[in-house]
């Protein structure tokens, strides 16, 4: 009985009970962003704020396009256009 107990414990102990599921969310989001809209748009980011995803898009002059995902409906939604948003702060100077 002890046995038991040791090798149950030592089982539960090793388990990883916060694993993340998977695929990501963020993966399968992916698959719905509108293509047809990103032409001539480079991916540069998914991120996570509480459960919304977002993407990030950068043009050939460094202008940024956030774009958030509805889980609902499968869709993405335009929400942000940053002028130089693409650019870092070091070619600023």
């Amino acid at each position: 009985m002890f046995r038991f107990l040791f090798v149950l414990l030592l089982l539960t102990g090793c388990a990883d009970f916060h694993a993340e599921e998977y695929p990501p969310k963020w993966v399968v989001a992916s698959q719905y962003l509108p293509k047809e809209k990103l032409v001539g748009l480079t991916s540069a980011g998914f991120f996570t704020i509480n459960s919304s995803i977002y993407s990030h898009h950068c043009d050939a002059h460094g202008n940024m396009i956030r774009m958030k995902y509805d889980d609902e409906g499968k869709l993405w939604e335009q929400v942000r256009y940053e002028t130089l948003g693409c650019k870092e702060n070091n070619e600023w100077n």
